[in-house]
């Protein structure tokens, strides 16, 4: 990270990496925020605290080691296909260009995972040894990213992003 006419310059590595992780707090806070407003929430506090059988701990603890493994696998990714910036300062993408690629890219990873998470209901091995703990959570917490093994994050979900 370097200072540029006034500004940060941050490296695609580190912003591919820690971006999708600051945004997830980010917006996860205000969805922790707003469930504190009783009449606006579709299941009650008492709901949440008492069907789950997964307390808030753990849930928070499961995302935490869904995001090590994902900038472990990213870091892993880039240091291996190396860095691309010198060939990205060469070629000046337009915006309309980025927006298709972004569009793109979000329907093929959509995609990816309905296609998976649907797998795992009809194969019944994936499902009771990986995909079922995904479920116990009968009233989703905000915080919630993915209630699962790191398993299926290393190899499921995070070979969806490639």
């Amino acid at each position: 990270m370097e200072m540029m006419n006034g500004g940060f310059k941050v490296s695609d590595e580190l912003l591919g990496t820690f971006a999708p992780i600051i945004l997830y707090w980010a917006y996860s806070g205000i969805y922790v925020l707003l469930g504190s407003l009783e009449g606006y929430r579709l299941h009650s506090k008492k709901d949440e605290d008492e069907k789950n059988l997964v307390p808030k701990k753990d849930v928070v603890k499961g995302v935490l080691l869904q995001q090590a493994v994902q900038a472990v696998v990213a870091t892993i990714l880039f240091a291996v296909t190396g860095s691309d910036s010198e060939s990205a300062q060469a070629q000046q993408t337009s915006l309309i260009v980025l927006a298709r690629q972004f569009l793109v890219a979000m329907m093929v990873l959509d995609t990816w995972q309905y296609f998976m998470h649907r797998y795992m209901h009809h194969n019944k091995f994936l499902y009771r040894h990986i995909h079922s703990q995904h479920h116990r959570l009968v009233v989703p917490y905000a915080l919630e990213l993915c209630t699962t093994t790191p398993l299926k994050v290393c190899f499921l979900i995070q070979l969806g992003g490639l």
